[in-house]
């Protein structure tokens, strides 16, 4: 069965970088865009809850108003670490990486 180049585009662009080429049955490439991508998610996901967490936690102990603008604000005033926004570029480059590849990379059988 012909596995399509646009099918496994699609793949990796809705649902995780390196699925369209797993897709594609070319598993070594797949691992290659995945797993840097579902550790880079995970450090952006941590960062984000432990400061969700922290505002929340200002929220119930009235250091914070109960106002939209003000967590908006709160949320926007906390620092973030370079490591945060390099797990972010990781993930983009991946993502970008994956359907880019399967796009004109080698069509399999």
């Amino acid at each position: 069965m012909k596995r399509s180049n646009g099918a496994a585009a699609l793949l990796s662009a809705l649902v995780f970088p390196g699925v369209g080429q797993w897709y594609q049955r070319r598993r070594r490439l797949a691992l290659l865009f995945a797993l840097p991508a579902l550790v880079a998610g995970f450090v952006y996901l941590n960062f984000a809850l432990d400061e969700a967490s922290a505002v929340a936690d200002q929220v119930l102990s009235g250091a914070v108003a109960l106002d939209p603008a003000a967590i908006a604000a709160k949320v926007e005033a906390q620092p973030s670490s370079w490591i945060v926004t390099l797990s972010g570029w990781v993930f983009v480059v991946c993502w970008v990486g994956s359907v880019v590849e399967t796009l004109v990379g080698k069509k399999q059988l």
